[in-house]
């Protein structure tokens, strides 16, 4: 399925098609080509229609749509997907966008909270949020014109807004206390962030050492100049490090604990991700920020992909409460396990 993935993308994927995502406009064609291919359905199970496969399965298709800085909301759909069908409900047609906050579920099954960011909801029908009441928690359904929508100027200038719902009523809803945790999708939305930010990071590696060997200066390549191949260096050693992270954090929610593998998943790739973009941007001097070079239409989504879903410091803090809460038997335990 990734080689599906990474073949349609290298083929569609242009700046062209960036720059008019961008300016707002939706690329329905190649959104059609993935829904064909089956590709949104490969985290649902088999119950509602999908391919069933594990998180860990899923992550080269994922890490490729991040490669290519995919100009529609694939990521978000499979997870808004899994969440649905995990749950048993039933999956709408179209992307889905996934609200990472936690909302309210009143007694008369309304629904109401505030999300500050969910990119691609001007573009999606149905929004997946978690809703509690009680302590109990819902993965919920809700029609876009359900709530009420700002628009949300980011880094990646993908379509993004922050979501008001004030008494919604949902289209679905059902209990999902077996598979979502007191931080509602958010961990999820971590993990799969992160496993994005790799995939970006592979593609600016890719640049790199291309333009390394290819751009002159001196009289011969400046990859062979020390300072570039340590900057180069550091990009792989960063890339490796944000992918073994991903996977990590895919292979915790396929477990049960999708938070803590998030956590540490998170922390590792926000860094990654600053540390990448810095060194790429070096490599390529002033040409990497005109905007008619490739080059900023992933760092920018690098910078935005760090910062959703929790910062790695805000990740990081959390992690160490646990760890500071914990025996040291058990955090061991976490360590080696």
């Amino acid at each position: 399925m990734a080689e599906q993935v990474e073949r349609l993308l290298s083929r569609e994927v242009t700046r062209e098609r960036l720059i008019a995502v961008e300016q707002g406009t939706f690329d329905t064609p190649l959104w059609q080509a993935l829904e064909e291919m089956g590709i949104t359905l490969a985290l649902a199970p088999e119950s509602a229609a999908g391919a069933g496969l594990s998180w860990q399965d899923a992550e080269p298709t994922l890490r490729a749509a991040g490669s290519w800085a995919a100009p529609v909301p694939l990521g978000e759909s499979l997870l808004a997907t899994w969440a649905l069908g995990s749950v048993g409900l039933e999956i709408p047609e179209g992307p889905i966008a996934v609200a990472e906050g936690v909302f309210r579920l009143d007694h008369n099954q309304h629904i109401s909270g505030t999300d500050a960011l969910v990119p691609w909801i001007q573009h999606c029908q149905h929004l997946v949020v978690v809703a509690e009441q009680s302590g109990q928690r819902f993965v919920c359904l809700l029609n876009r014109d359900e709530v009420s929508l700002e628009t949300v100027e980011t880094f990646a200038r993908i379509p993004s807004s922050r979501v008001v719902a004030s008494g919604a009523t949902p289209v679905a809803i059902a209990a999902a206390d077996n598979i979502i945790g007191e931080l509602g999708l958010l961990p999820a939305l971590a993990t799969l962030r992160t496993v994005q930010i790799a995939g970006v990071l592979d593609r600016l590696l890719a640049l790199c050492v291309e333009y390394g060997n290819t751009r002159e200066q001196f009289g011969r390549p400046i990859g062979k100049f020390q300072a570039i191949q340590h900057l180069i260096a550091d990009m792989a050693a960063q890339t490796a490090a944000a992918q073994v992270a991903g996977l990590y954090a895919c292979r915790q929610i396929d477990k049960g604990n999708g938070e803590y593998g998030a956590a540490i998943a998170k922390a590792r790739g926000g860094l990654a991700a600053t540390r990448g973009a810095e060194a790429a941007h070096q490599i390529f001097g002033a040409m990497g920020f005109t905007d008619e070079h490739i080059l900023h239409y992933y760092s920018r989504r690098l910078w935005q992909w760090r910062d959703e879903a929790g910062s790695e410091h805000w990740w990081a803090e959390r992690l160490g409460r646990r760890v500071l809460a914990q025996s040291g038997d058990e955090l061991w335990r976490g360590i080696s396990g």
